[in-house]
């Protein structure tokens, strides 16, 4: 099973409270959120296997089964380390299928922890890490047309940092946690 990991955190999560600052070395506790930029889609497999390929940032080609789903409120995967996401799966995807796709994967911005992990059926899926290296997103920043901004996808930037510090970062800053998985099984 893979071990390291890069984890996408925005700066809001932090802010909200729900976690303080992380420093490199630190130790924490976090349960994963992945979020698809297109639907993961169901596939069929002679010989299904769990796969999950680091692409950038914290993008991954993934292939997963699904092995929890709490009717509309959310659902989880296993691509090799457990994972959630909000909201129901898409049409034909039930508990026991596999899925396929890439994947952003960051900390849980707190609804497994708040509220999914209190329902007596759901699985384990907070993990504790070691926090390697973190890593500030400096892209610049486009207009986009009909309004508002973005990073520059076509130019892509990070600078290592020691620490997050969400509150002087702003409000929009991005961060990847370069994380090593502890040997301890997923707990709620």
């Amino acid at each position: 099973m893979r071990d390291s990991f890069i984890l996408g955190l925005p700066a809001w999560i932090i802010q909200d409270g729900n976690y303080g600052d992380f420093k490199r070395n630190d130790q924490a506790s976090f349960a994963l959120e992945f979020h698809a930029p297109t639907e993961l889609e169901a596939v069929e497999l002679d010989s299904p296997s769990i796969a999950l390929e680091h692409l950038h940032g914290s993008t991954y080609r993934m292939v997963a089964q699904v092995f929890h789903v709490r009717e509309v409120e959310w659902w989880a995967i296993d691509a090799g380390i457990r994972m959630y996401r909000e909201g129901r799966p898409p049409p034909g995807i039930d508990e026991g299928s596999w899925v396929t796709g890439e994947a952003y994967i960051g900390v849980d911005p707190f609804p497994y922890l708040e509220r999914h992990s209190r329902h007596h059926t759901a699985p384990g899926l907070i993990y504790d890490w070691k926090i390697d290296m973190i890593e500030l997103n400096i892209a610049p920043w486009v207009d986009i047309p009909g309004g508002g901004r973005m990073r520059d996808s076509s130019r892509p930037g990070w600078r290592e940092i020691e620490q997050t510090e969400a509150w002087k970062d702003g409000a929009v800053a991005d961060y990847l946690l370069h994380c090593k998985l502890l040997n301890n099984p997923p707990r709620r």
